[in-house]
């Protein structure tokens, strides 16, 4: 593992006193105003090393990350996850054709239909699968060529419930009572196959993870965690997602010791369910329309958290109105912000009533 930029590990220094602390006023402030960018996903041919292209772009903007808010010492940590779309979630597992948009991938449900549960046995990971081939050859290309300034993410998996959304369409949403012996064999199938990718891609790049942390969207996971999402427990709320959801999410939790999940506040109701499957790491809310942004009910997401902590992401205008209320959770604070002296005036902002300086 290549030593880290001096900025960075000033930041992660402040994330491993974050993960320690755990107190009521423990935050940290995070700047972006942009994504890791690159070219349309239509545009890089991935059956001719499109990939690697992808990476080299991904890579120099991330690098840039870091420039753009040189002096700021925000948390920020310019983050690197191979993205090829929401398709290459479950096509790792079953390879089929993806249809490439300008930023995400669609794929069909292979186990759509009536006949779809005649299909498990066919089903098993195969760490030669073009997928899992391409994700494994972006991180290598980062390892080899990454100067310290960035941290890598193995994979953005799916919670073993979108997982087997995507495998088997929205026929899973009343399988949980036609089908439920035949759900919970392919739920099973899901955590095995997160679980087998994690540990091929590890072989890659599991030293930065296990003893720095996983970093996701600007911010950074304790050691040795794992990226879920959790949109289906969005949408079927927090008594199926109890039975059906959380089980699962725990044992791919007990494999590797952390997980870091997404999920949307159209589903905050399941926040308390997430927490349990979670444990002692992070939990990031995203907004979404005509629901209440998170700032705004940040109280009872806080509390319904249990050990973890809060990601949020808001304005500088949601920061300057709610000091105090800020001053009574546990959080990571995502702030959209592109003038750098308004920036900065957050970050003053927020270190000055934060336990991590």
């Amino acid at each position: 593992m290549k030593k880290l930029h001096p900025s960075i590990e000033r930041r992660v220094d402040r994330y491993r006193r974050f993960y320690a602390s755990k107190k009521a006023g423990d935050l940290l402030i995070v700047i972006r105003n942009r994504w890791v960018s690159k070219k349309n996903l239509f545009d890089y041919d991935f059956g001719k090393g499109g990939h690697l292209e992808m990476a080299a772009d991904m890579l120099a903007n991330s690098k840039a990350l870091l420039t753009e808010g040189a002096g700021r010492d925000d948390d920020l940590i310019p983050w690197l996850a191979p993205d090829f779309g929401i398709a290459i979630h479950h096509t790792f597992l079953v390879d089929m054709p993806v249809t490439f948009a300008e930023w995400t991938s669609w794929a069909d449900h292979p186990l759509a239909g009536d006949d779809g549960y005649s299909k498990l046995k066919d089903i098993r990971f195969d760490p030669n699968n073009r997928w899992v081939r391409m994700i494994r050859e972006i991180l290598e290309y980062w390892k080899a060529n990454n100067d310290g300034s960035c941290l890598m993410n193995t994979h953005l998996h799916f919670g073993p419930l979108d997982f087997a959304n995507a495998l088997r369409g929205n026929a899973m949403l009343t399988d949980f009572y036609d089908y439920p012996d035949e759900l919970r064999t392919l739920l099973d199938i899901c955590v095995d196959a997160n679980i087998a990718i994690e540990k091929e891609m590890r072989k890659v790049c599991g030293d930065q993870i296990e003893q720095i942390g996983m970093p996701f969207w600007g911010a950074l996971a304790p050691p040795g965690s794992l990226y879920l999402s959790e949109d289906a427990m969005d949408m079927i709320g927090p008594v199926i997602s109890e039975e059906w959801g959380a089980p699962w999410s725990a044992k791919i939790r007990k494999q590797f010791g952390q997980l870091a999940v997404h999920h949307h506040m159209l589903g905050r109701k399941v926040q308390g369910v997430i927490a349990k499957s979670v444990h002692d790491s992070i939990i990031q809310i995203s907004n979404d329309p005509n629901c209440p942004p998170s700032m705004s009910c940040m109280r009872e997401l806080y509390d319904a958290s249990g050990d973890n902590a809060l990601m949020m992401d808001c304005s500088p205008a949601d920061i300057f109105a709610n000091l105090g209320e800020l001053k009574k959770i546990r959080a990571i604070l995502i702030c959209g912000c592109g003038d750098p002296v308004e920036s900065q005036k957050v970050v003053d902002a927020v270190r000055g009533i934060s336990n991590i300086q």
